[in-house]
């Protein structure tokens, strides 16, 4: 055997090599597309995280520019929409004066229609900056048809007399001036005094006896008689009443029932003598 194999080696090892030969070609494929398959994933597991990576960093400032761009455009749109809801705001706010100064129309042309045909509606147009006086300045004058001591009035009640007059303006004098007095009456009592000012915003009722009936929350209308203010007119509510020691004395405080800061326009009414 041993004999055999050293005289046939050379063709014995020819054959063997044909054989691997066979083999391989045989095997080949399938071993090339394992190696290519196994290679491509490896390839791929590397290479694909480091893909993702590269993509993100390129997109970053294109990303970061369409963020500002948006953020841009969300605080334009906020700032378009507090100015929309300012805007509407304010027209809700017109809205309501629009409604409340058509109401006062209302109320003017109701008491328009229950005084005489010759009262007048006057616009302020000036207040008495002086601490002394307390009065203001109206649109119509003696060429309008207004005299001294015509009453003027409110659709809440009187206000003053006009004190002095120049053809396009007349000074009005308030109620609360120190040098006003008008007659009133207790609507309820029937009681008589005089209502006077004092300076300040409250009222004073004077000349009346202790025992006389009028307590809080009475209303004080005009009583006709003085010659200048028409009867029935009112002048304020009592709020305090307060007896001296001996009983012989009252204080009774009137706070008048228009509202002489927030005056915008009055009534002139012709003197009282035009009545007579």
């Amino acid at each position: 055997m041993f004999k055999f194999l050293q005289k046939n080696f050379s063709g014995l090892f020819v054959v063997f090599v044909l054989a691997v030969c066979v083999w391989l070609f045989t095997h080949r494929g399938s071993n090339r597309f394992y190696q290519a398959t196994n290679t491509k994933t490896t390839t791929l597991d590397i290479w694909l995280p480091v893909q993702k990576t590269v993509t993100y960093l390129l997109g970053l400032p294109e990303n970061i520019f369409n963020a500002i761009q948006e953020l841009r455009n969300l605080r334009q749109e906020v700032g378009r929409l507090q100015q929309e809801n300012q805007s509407l705001r304010l027209e809700l706010s017109n809205h309501h004066s629009l409604e409340s100064e058509v109401a006062r129309l209302k109320q003017i042309l109701q008491l328009k229609a229950r005084l005489p045909h010759l009262a007048k509606i006057a616009h302020i147009i000036a207040h008495d900056p002086s601490t002394w006086n307390k009065s203001f300045v109206i649109d119509l004058g003696s060429d309008d048809g207004v005299e001294p001591d015509s009453p003027v009035i409110s659709e809440q009640g009187i206000v003053g007399r006009v004190l002095e007059t120049t053809p396009k303006y007349s000074r009005v004098l308030l109620l609360s001036d120190k040098e006003s007095s008008i007659s009133g009456i207790d609507q309820r009592s029937q009681v008589t005094g005089v209502v006077l000012g004092t300076g300040r915003y409250e009222l004073r009722l004077g000349y009346v006896s202790a025992n006389e009936d009028i307590q809080k929350d009475d209303i004080i209308v005009s009583s006709g008689l003085g010659g200048v203010y028409p009867k029935g007119y009112t002048i304020g509510t009592v709020t305090k009443r307060t007896e001296s020691e001996n009983g012989l004395n009252t204080e009774i405080e009137v706070v008048p029932a228009v509202d002489f800061a927030a005056l915008d326009y009055v009534f002139v009414i012709p003197p009282i003598n035009v009545y007579e």
